[in-house]
């Protein structure tokens, strides 16, 4: 992998002098070229570049109507983003130097007085930055729609009191995101051990003596020792990276930390604040997996050197350590930070060679055994598959618009980039189930069946078992043989049918209310209120258990009707248009309600008669008693049906992805 300073040389050499008048990169300043590096990196996800090249004419004409020649007003990146009918802002200053926390507020200060300067007085701007916005759609209007950035070389990712529209971005961050699909490990860190702790180590030996044993013997090599609570805080601090959804560090943890609101949080937070020195023997400690572990003493200083590691357990430990370091920094809290240097971290390492025999097989039980403290679900112990981590970059990074987050493991955070609308970010268990009753039409399956999911009990054939394999294998799993597009409508669908759950449920509860506190008008009206009050009833308690039979039956009637629809396999629900237009929202729910939704309702209520609704569901015959009777319904009223699904995609499903 080429360094970042690697890179910037190369563009500086291609682009030195470019444009030959007012040049972005000017001759003799190589640090000129650090602001092509960091808009090529930064927002590929938009221009999706992931090379600048001088000899293409559309590079160079986006990086001219990008990038603010010096003298440049404090920005040096104005980034126009169009998304859909809406404009968003990036407006970055990079500084190759190691700014302070002062340093950076003052850089957000300067960028946002620019902007300001534009909407007021924009004669008074230099004439590069104020051409640049010019040419842009900016106005007051989207003065709201700014997002403010500051890239520099040191290891500042955080200022006192960050307004939500500021990102501040280390190189070392930035050298994540350019390589961040790639790592599921921090590559290299050095760490001085306390020397009052006692080395446990087994299985180490001579480097040079390696290649004389029977490589059929060789076992994982341990070390016992001791962190110093500070370094692990600067570790977890310098690896995360919110533009990237994820901490490296934990890269090949079975799950991410816990929330900050956690009674754990809370008391390690305390410990460290009165007593500071017992930490070590009221923590857990932490599990690290390397690749390379190279212990040594150099100038009387025990000294490790970790190559391709990760924290697989104590992800909670060392990122409370992290907020803690962060915290007092941001105050200016000198005491609270001498107290972080005196704790102490158990710290077990295992160096798993690529070389050793099984070593794969190896490294994925440790992951798991070394997580017993706290119970591992059997969705935490498939996070870390190949298929799930390649399942999660496809939908995230291979498509252009739309774009799905696919949570595989427990306290994941959600990627700043691409942008996800509510509906498009799911968990990998749930999504699983919606697979099930939609493109398999089985909903039986997807609702009883979800424990069994990622239970491991491989057969012939099969990836860790049937239903997995069905859903999740890179050559045979159903989700790797969908688009975007496709799975877009699913997850659209399964929002839609929550809302309308909800507006209907209101719905019956006004009728449930009226029926009950209003005066029977007759007899007639007296003798079938009852009834009427069962049946209001009755729908509420099939409405609440319904979703994979409703969505099951949404998607019979896109298997029967999908072909008279033109174009329909690059279109896309409006879904913007209905999080933003309240008007269009509840036309669409009423619409979907009507489709389909009442269907669904009709034949539980009809073939369940008095049974427990929830008993009725969760019995396999009566999946294909729903499913006949949705057939047989749709087909004697096949023109009825046909035309109101024909007419609810042609209203709703029209934007081109």
């Amino acid at each position: 992998m080429a360094t970042l300073h690697e890179r910037a040389l190369e563009i500086y050499n291609e682009f030195v002098n470019f444009p030959s008048r007012y040049s972005i990169v000017r001759n003799s300043q190589v640090n000129d070229a650090y602001t092509i590096l960091v808009f090529e990196i930064l927002f590929n996800p938009f221009h999706k570049i992931s090379k600048f090249r001088f000899a293409d004419d559309n590079h160079r004409e986006l990086l001219n109507s990008s990038i603010v020649p010096p003298p440049d007003d404090y920005i040096d990146i104005f980034y126009e983003e169009d998304d859909l009918d809406e404009k968003n802002y990036h407006i970055v200053q990079v500084k190759n130097s190691n700014l302070t926390q002062i340093e950076i507020e003052s850089c957000f200060k300067m960028m946002e007085n620019s902007i300001e300067m534009f909407l007021k007085k924009p004669n008074d701007l230099k004439k590069s930055l104020k051409n640049i916005i010019g040419d842009s759609s900016f106005d007051r209007t989207y003065k709201s729609n700014c997002n403010y950035y500051v890239v520099h070389a040191g290891d500042k990712n955080y200022i006192r009191n960050q307004k939500s529209n500021y990102n501040i971005i280390t190189f070392n961050e930035l050298w994540l995101l350019k390589n961040g699909t790639e790592l599921e490990s921090v590559p290299s860190e050095k760490f001085t051990i306390d020397t009052a702790s006692n080395f446990i180590v087994n299985n180490f030996l001579d480097k040079d003596n390696v290649s004389q044993i029977n490589p059929d013997s060789l076992l994982p090599k341990s070390l016992l020792c001791n962190f110093n609570g500070y370094d692990l805080a600067i570790l977890n601090n310098k690896y995360t990276n919110t533009m990237l959804g994820r901490n490296i560090l934990y890269g090949q943890n079975l799950r991410e930390s816990l929330s900050s609101s956690s009674k754990t949080y809370e008391s390690m937070f305390e410990t460290i604040n009165k007593e500071p020195e017992l930490f070590l023997f009221y923590n857990n400690g932490i599990t690290i997996l390397s690749k390379d572990v190279d212990a040594k003493t150099i100038e009387k200083q025990e000294k490790i050197i970790l190559k391709e590691f990760s924290i697989i357990n104590g992800a909670q430990t060392t990122s409370t350590l992290g907020a803690y370091l962060r915290e007092a920094e941001i105050t200016g809290d000198l005491e609270k930070i001498q107290k972080l240097k005196k704790v102490y971290i158990l710290t077990k390492i295992y160096e798993i060679n690529p070389e050793l025999q099984n070593h794969e097989k190896i490294s994925e039980n440790i992951k798991i055994f070394t997580n017993t403290q706290t119970p591992l679900s059997s969705r935490d112990m498939v996070s870390i598959r190949k298929e799930q981590i390649r399942l999660q970059q496809r939908f995230k990074e291979d498509f252009n618009f739309p774009n799905i987050f696919i949570f595989i493991k427990k306290g994941e955070k959600l990627a700043e980039y691409p942008k996800f609308l509510k509906h498009q970010q799911i968990t990998n268990e749930r999504l699983a189930q919606l697979a099930y009753c939609s493109y398999f039409r089985q909903p039986f399956t997807a609702k009883d069946k979800k424990s069994k999911i990622f239970d491991h009990n491989p057969k012939d054939g099969y990836t860790l078992n049937e239903y997995y394999h069905s859903i999740f294998d890179m050559n045979d799993g159903i989700l790797f043989k969908k688009t975007n597009i496709e799975l877009d409508e699913l997850l659209f669908i399964y929002k839609l049918h929550e809302d309308a759950k909800s507006f209907h449920k209101n719905s019956l509860k006004n009728q449930f209310q009226n029926l009950n506190q209003i005066a029977a008008e007759n007899e007639i009206d007296k003798k079938t209120r009852e009834t009427r009050i069962n049946r209001v009833k009755r729908n509420m308690e099939i409405s609440n258990v319904c979703l994979f039979y409703n969505i099951a039956a949404y998607f019979t009637l896109k298997q029967y009707f999908d072909s008279l629809i033109e174009n329909n396999n690059n279109l896309i629900f409006d879904s913007r248009r209905y999080y933003d237009d309240k008007e269009y929202k509840t036309n669409m729910i009423t619409d979907f309600l009507e489709l389909i939704y009442l269907t669904t309702l009709e034949i539980v209520r009809e073939n369940s008669n008095i049974e427990n609704v929830n008993n009725w569901i969760r019995s396999e015959k009566n999946e294909k008693i729903f499913l006949e009777k949705l057939d047989d319904i749709i087909i004697n009223k096949e023109y009825q049906y046909s035309v109101n699904f024909k007419k609810f995609i042609e209203k709703y499903k029209n934007v081109c992805a």
